[in-house]
């Protein structure tokens, strides 16, 4: 891929992305937010994709991948209000059906626009499947890492200044003085928490910082540590000793998988 090829998808994206904007500070909020958080993934892209030596056509291919892997959250939006897949439509394949009804990815070649539809495809599965070709599969982890890596600096960014969430980004959820069992055990058992046991904002902080045992490359474990969100998402729950436990996992995982060197 061409960086040329990039520049015109960029441009397309922003007159797209743009279109939904109503002028309305409130109304386009989440909206902003979104267009703000694709530019810092496609960033985060970058950083991540030169960490693993990628060519200069591939590293065209990753920062496309990032610039579309919430291209369905706009019509979402549009259409139901909320970034609450479960509630409206799974917003990765709401990406894709953008993406083939507009026919932006047409003057690439095949292999790469597949490259690109399957890291969107999966960027918010549960889990990778395991029958992908290498060569695809790189993108796919490189998407979900950059993509963890930003939403955690936007709810950290709440956090650090104690403030009130946008509504749509925590999925409405209420700020209770309470906690899922469910949520809780998955990272006792050093494994992502499930959307489904969501219950309250506390359930939200908990299953970001689940994320660590999804992670893929080293580089992505040492900016998690470096920028300090987990940190700061930590901070801001309740004080409780079962809590307390809980971060003390989660900071042990980021702490071995920085500190631990790879095998030569």
């Amino acid at each position: 891929m061409q960086n040329n090829q990039l520049i015109r998808l960029k441009a397309w994206f922003k007159a797209y992305t743009h279109s939904f904007l109503t002028g309305d500070t409130q109304t386009d909020s989440p909206l902003v937010l979104k267009i703000a958080h694709t530019a810092r993934v496609c960033d985060n892209m970058c950083l991540l994709g030169r960490s693993v030596d990628l060519t200069d056509g591939q590293m065209c291919l990753a920062e496309t991948v990032g610039l579309f892997h919430d291209l369905g959250r706009f019509e979402q939006y549009r259409r139901f209000r909320t970034f609450n897949d479960r509630q409206s439509a799974n917003h990765a394949r709401l990406s894709i059906d953008v993406l083939n009804q507009t026919a932006v990815l047409e003057t690439l070649a095949a292999d790469e626009k597949t490259t690109i539809i399957d890291a969107i495809r999966f960027h918010n599965a549960p889990a990778l499947p395991g029958d992908q070709p290498p060569a695809g599969t790189v993108f796919m982890r490189l998407i979900r890492d950059a993509d963890k890596l930003d939403i955690w600096k936007v709810f950290a960014d709440y956090c650090r200044h104690h403030q009130r969430p946008e509504p749509a980004i925590v999925q409405h959820l209420a700020d209770l003085p309470r906690w899922e069992e469910n949520i809780v055990k998955a990272i006792v058992e050093k494994r992502m928490a499930r959307f489904q046991d969501m219950r309250s904002l506390n359930d939200f902080k908990l299953l970001q910082l689940s994320w660590v045992f999804d992670l893929n490359y080293p580089e992505t474990f040492r900016q998690a540590k470096k920028r300090g969100d987990l940190a700061a998402i930590a901070r801001s729950l309740p004080e409780d000793r079962i809590l307390r436990q809980v971060i003390g996992i989660i900071s042990n995982r980021l702490d071995e998988a920085v500190f631990t060197r790879p095998e030569s």
